[in-house]
Order: C-alpha cells, then structure tokens, then sequence
C-alpha cells in the first residue's frame, strides 16, 4: 500500500497543512510509504515532499502514469474535485478526499453542484469531518456507501519536541510574561464570510477592550501567519489603537512555535461566524486549554459556546471561565482526544483489501 497524500504541506502554516503534516509523519512512522504533493507554493526541502504547481494540473498529468498508489487529497477545489472523477473514472485509481472545511455554505454554489455530480459515480471515497459536512455531500448526489460511516475530525495529536512548547522569540516571550491572563485565537489568513470578518479579528479586538477594564494586564494574542487583507489589517490595528489596547493585543503575522503560545494560554478563542471542524479547536482541547467558540456550527465536545458575532455574550463567557478557571481546567482533563490517524489508517485497509477482492 503506497499513498499519495495531495494538499498544502506547512508553511503556511493552516489547518489542512498541518493535517497534512501529521498525517505523513503518522503514516511513516507506522510503515506506510507516504508522498505528500504540496501545492502551497513554497518550495520545502524534507523528504517525501514534492513541491506542485497546480492541483488540478497534476491530477490531469496523472492520466498518463501507471501507479497502484492511493491518491487521498486533503482539500477541495470544484476544479480538483472534477480533476479527481475523471482520474478516478478512466484510470480506476484509488482516491479518498477529505473536504475539510470547505462546506461552509449549506447552499452550495453551481460550481460545486457540477463537480459533485461528475463525482457521483466516479467511485470516488470520501471522508467526512462532521455529520453536517456529511448530510451535504449526500444532498449534492454522493451515494452514502461512497461517505464513510464513521466521521473523522482533521485533528491528529501533534508529536511535540521540547522546541516546539519552549522557544519562542524575545518580543513573544516578553509579553506573554508581562500579561496575564493570557487568551489566544488565529487564523490562516484574513477571510470574510457573508461579508463579515470570517475569522472575527473584530470581535477578539473588541472583547480584549472589554476583558481590560476588569483585567488590566490581560494580553490577548492572535496569530496571523498570512495576512492577506492589509487594508483590513490596517483597519484593525487603527482599531486596536482606537480601543486603547496596543499594549495588551499582540499581532502574530509570520510562522513561530504556535505550541509554545498556546500551552501558555489561560484561554482559546474561536470567533470564525462559519466553519469546518477546527483543528486549532481540537488541538486548544487536546492541550487542556479552556476555549470558547461561536455557536455558527456544532463544536466539539468540551467548548464553551457563545452567541455567533455577538463580542458582548464572547466577553461574558469568558469573564465566566476565568473566574472558575480550575473548574473548566478539570473538566478537560477527562476529556479523551482519539487519534483520527489511526482512523484513516483503517479506512486505506479497508479499500485496499476491497479492491483486492474484487480482482
């Protein structure tokens, strides 16, 4: 069993691309050859690690080799996703796609209509992160035997070296010690949805004036590894001096040891006003950090919710878990995190010995 795994390697660093990330190291570590092929643009120099230009382009390309690896892609694109049906449909390749986030709409668009319809009888396996991303793939025509059965988060425990929860540079370091407590939240890049700030930068910077009349040293952390958006950058750090708060909120804008920044943090936030299964979700619960989430979609087990755009109820429920800190803190504690690489593990068996059945 060889895999072929399609999707953004890190940096940048993202949910998928971490995902990806893990994935590989999960799979070499238990024997299985593995290639990541990175379309992030960004030449990476590890083993294992082919950098591509274009996603569809090189499924395309893929019509003209002869290989018994799986190709599982981790991403969705109407473009790759038509790519992957025609490769799935001439060459019978193996192919699982995980869509991760991408679903964030519950209606779809015609681009998406017309690539899971070519889907639909390409053979194509799909893994679900949640039962609604499930429920819409089966209402877009993927026949239910084709979704697998048991769903299966994008989260996978990262492998932590002592460098990745100790170094951190000065500047971080520095205010992390001088503030407390500490609150955390990040995104990819700047997004928007419904045109409204996807990630809610706007809600962390309002929430953080707020926390500061009743916690005057707290320090508020969001990391941005890739802007995107500078004018709405620009905004908002124009807001952050507006709200008196340029010594309590902290932009991150290039890659560090998020690690480190999260296990230091008192609190998680996750302001996004739609989504997928988080990964930094997760990853916040797997570290014990208490973490709250808008009610946009359903959270995992273990969030504290708070009303979707709404800073006031995100300023309340965050009084709240600092306030009873040890409690929410012990409550974590039982919380079992299961290691989704495993679950993907099975599922390549499971079509492996499928196929070979019906040889």
């Amino acid at each position: 069993m060889k895999i072929a795994l399609l999707g953004p390697y890190p940096p940048p660093y993202g949910g998928i691309s971490i995902h990806v990330q893990r994935l590989k190291e999960n799979l070499e570590k238990r024997g299985v050859p593995c290639t990541v092929y990175d379309y992030s643009g960004t030449y990476k120099s590890e083993n294992g690690v082919v950098m591509i230009k274009n996603k569809a382009t090189w499924l395309l390309s893929q019509l003209f080799h002869n290989t018994d690896s799986t190709i599982h892609c981790c991403g969705y694109s109407p473009m790759a996703l038509i790519a992957l049906s025609l490769l799935a449909t001439i060459k019978k390749r193996r192919i699982i796609i995980a869509p991760g986030g991408f679903l964030f709409s519950d209606r779809p668009g015609i681009g998406h209509r017309l690539a899971f319809l070519l889907a639909k009888h390409s053979g194509i396996y799909f893994i679900a992160e949640s039962f609604r991303s499930k429920d819409i793939m089966v209402s877009l025509g993927i026949k239910p035997e084709n979704v697998n059965g048991e769903i299966i988060p994008c989260f996978i425990p990262p492998r932590v070296r002592a460098d990745d929860v100790t170094k951190l540079p000065r500047e971080i370091q520095s205010f992390v010690n001088s503030h407390r407590p500490i609150i955390t939240a990040n995104a990819f890049r700047i997004s928007f949805y419904n045109n409204e700030d996807l990630y809610g930068i706007d809600l962390c910077i309002d929430s953080c004036a707020k926390l500061k009349q009743t916690h005057p040293d707290i320090g508020f952390v969001f990391c941005l590894p890739t802007i995107g958006d500078y004018d709405y950058f620009n905004e908002m750090m124009r807001w952050v001096k507006e709200k008196n708060i340029e010594g309590n909120f902290l932009f991150i804008t290039e890659p560090c040891q998020y690690l480190a920044i999260l296990t230091r943090s008192d609190v998680f936030v996750r302001a996004t006003n739609t989504d997928g299964d988080s990964v930094s979700l997760r990853e916040a619960l797997y570290f014990k950090i208490p973490s709250l989430a808008s009610d946009a979609v359903p959270r995992p087990a273990g969030t504290v919710l708070f009303k979707n755009r709404n800073a006031d109820d995100l300023t309340s429920k965050v009084k709240q878990v600092l306030a009873n800190h040890v409690f929410y803190k012990d409550k974590l504690k039982a919380l079992k995190i299961e290691d989704n690489s495993e679950k993907i593990l099975r599922v390549y068996r499971r079509l492996e010995n499928s196929k070979r059945r019906t040889q």
